[in-house]
C-alpha cells in the first residue's frame, strides 16, 4: 500500500476513533449492550460503577433525548446540585444558583430587591419572623408568625427557605401574591415588589417616670450591626441615658460574627459563644474588650428571636448582664458557613452547633425569659416594650 494511503488511513482511524469517544463520552448509556459483554474484571478496570459523575451525565443525556417534553440541561444541572444537597436533610443547609447567591449577598448587606420578609424553617413550616418596616410585606398585612403556603399559586411545601425567597424575589415593579396560613385562616396577599434599604438599626429616647431610657431597635445581623448597635448605644448613654433596652424580637439572626460584635457591646470579657463542629472540637469567641457595663440593660425576645439573636440574648442571660423579657425564643442552637462556588453560586451548610457561656444547647429548645409576658394580640399597647420600661424605670 503507497505511503500516503497509509497515512490517510491511519488518521482516519484516528479521526473516528476521535470523534467516538466524544460522542459516546456524553452518550456512555448507548455501550452498555457491549460493556455488559465485557468480563467483568474488564468492566470494572474501565467502566468503573460507581463513576458518579459519569452516571449524571448518562442521565442528563438519556433525558435531554428522551423525555417526552424538552429538557434544559442547565435545569437538570441545578437540580442535581440541590438533590445532593438536600439528601443531608437539613433545612438550613442549602445551594444557592448564581442569582440566589447574588441576591443572598445583598440581603446580607441591608438592600435588596422584594418585599421584606425574614423567613425560618422549623418544625417542618415555613414561617414568616420578621417583616420590615415600611416594606410591601407590613402594608399588605403580613405579620410575623404567618405560616406560607404559597406563592403565586405554587405551593412551598418541601421547599427550602431560599428556594422561597427566590419565589418571593423578582424586578422592582413586578406583582407576586403570597398564600399564608394564619391560625385557621387561609390568606392571600398581592404586593409589588421594590427595593428595600434596611434600617438595620434604629434608636430614640423614652421618658419614663423621670428617666431616660435608651432604646435600640436591631432588625438583622447584618455587615456592621455590631458597630451599629455600639453607635447608638454610645449615643444614647451620652444623651443621658440611664437605662438600654434592647429588642431583638421577631430578629430572625444573620452574621455569627456580628452576634460577637453585638454581644461585646454590653459584656466586656468572657465567652460570648462556643461552636463545636463535627470534629468535636470547640472554638469560643471571646468579648472584645470595648463593652458599656453600666448602664441597666433589659432585652426584649419572643418566639421569632432566632439564631444569632439567640447568641446575644443567651449571651446576656448568661453573665447576668441584663434580664430577658417577653417569650421564649425560636431555638436554633447550629450555624452555618458559605462557601462560594466556582459557577458563582455558593453552598450554606450546617458546619457546627453553638452552646451559650453556661453550655447550654438551645437547639430546638429555645432561650426561657427572665421576666416572661404573655401577650393579647388584641392589645394595642406594646406589652412586651412597657415591661422593660418598668423595670428599668420603676
Amino acid at each position: 500500500m503507497p505511503r500516503f494511503f497509509r497515512v490517510f488511513f491511519v488518521s482516519l482511524a484516528v479521526a473516528v476513533a476521535f470523534l467516538a469517544g466524544i460522542y459516546f463520552g456524553g452518550h456512555y448509556y448507548r455501550l452498555s449492550l457491549f460493556i455488559d459483554a465485557l468480563p467483568q474484571t474488564v468492566q470494572n478496570f474501565f467502566f468503573p460503577g460507581n463513576n458518579t459523575l459519569q452516571l449524571e451525565r448518562e442521565i442528563e443525556n438519556i433525558l435531554e433525548e428522551g423525555f417526552y417534553q424538552p429538557v434544559d440541561s442547565s435545569t437538570l444541572e441545578n437540580g442535581a446540585l440541590k438533590g445532593m444537597v438536600s439528601s443531608v436533610n437539613d433545612p438550613y443547609t442549602t445551594y444557592f444558583n448564581p442569582d440566589d447567591f447574588r441576591m443572598f449577598n445583598e440581603h446580607s448587606s441591608g438592600q435588596f430587591t422584594g418585599i421584606g420578609v425574614l423567613m425560618e424553617q422549623k418544625d417542618g413550616q415555613l414561617r414568616v419572623v420578621q417583616v420590615f418596616d415600611s416594606s410591601p410585606a407590613q402594608e399588605a398585612g403580613i405579620q410575623a408568625g404567618d405560616v406560607i403556603a404559597a406563592v403565586d399559586g405554587q405551593a412551598v411545601a418541601g421547599k427550602s427557605q431560599e428556594e422561597t425567597s427566590a419565589l418571593l424575589r423578582g424586578p422592582s415593579g413586578s406583582t407576586v401574591t403570597l398564600t399564608v396560613q394564619r391560625g385557621a385562616q387561609q390568606l392571600d396577599f398581592t404586593m409589588t415588589r421594590r427595593e428595600i434599604d434596611l434600617p438595620i438599626v434604629t434608636d430614640s429616647m423614652i421618658q419614663r417616670n423621670g428617666k431616660n431610657i435608651g432604646y435600640i431597635r436591631l432588625e438583622q445581623f447584618a455587615t456592621d450591626s455590631g458597630v451599629k448597635v455600639k453607635a447608638s448605644l454610645d449615643k444614647l448613654v451620652g444623651q443621658g441615658a440611664q437605662g438600654i433596652i434592647l429588642d431583638l424580637r421577631n430578629n430572625g439572626g444573620g452574621l455569627l460574627s456580628e452576634s460577637v460584635t453585638v454581644g461585646s457591646a454590653f459584656i466586656q470579657n468572657g465567652p460570648i459563644v462556643s461552636v463545636v463542629g463535627r470534629d468535636g472540637q470547640t472554638e469560643t469567641f471571646e468579648a472584645q474588650g470595648n463593652a458599656n457595663e453600666t448602664v441597666p440593660l433589659v432585652v426584649l425576645v419572643n418566639g421569632n428571636t432566632a439564631s444569632a439573636s439567640e447568641i446575644v440574648a443567651g449571651a446576656i442571660k448568661d453573665d447576668a448582664r441584663g434580664k430577658l423579657i417577653g417569650e421564649k425564643t425560636f431555638g436554633k442552637g447550629v450555624v452555618q458557613n458559605i462557601v462560594p462556588l466556582s459557577n458563582g453560586g455558593g453552598l450554606k451548610f450546617t458546619s457546627g452547633s453553638y452552646y451559650t457561656p453556661s453550655g447550654t444547647d438551645i437547639n430546638k429548645v429555645g432561650i426561657e425569659p427572665d421576666i416572661p409576658v404573655t401577650v393579647d394580640p388584641a392589645s394595642t399597647v406594646d406589652q412586651v416594650r412597657e415591661r422593660g420600661l418598668a423595670e428599668l424605670a420603676p
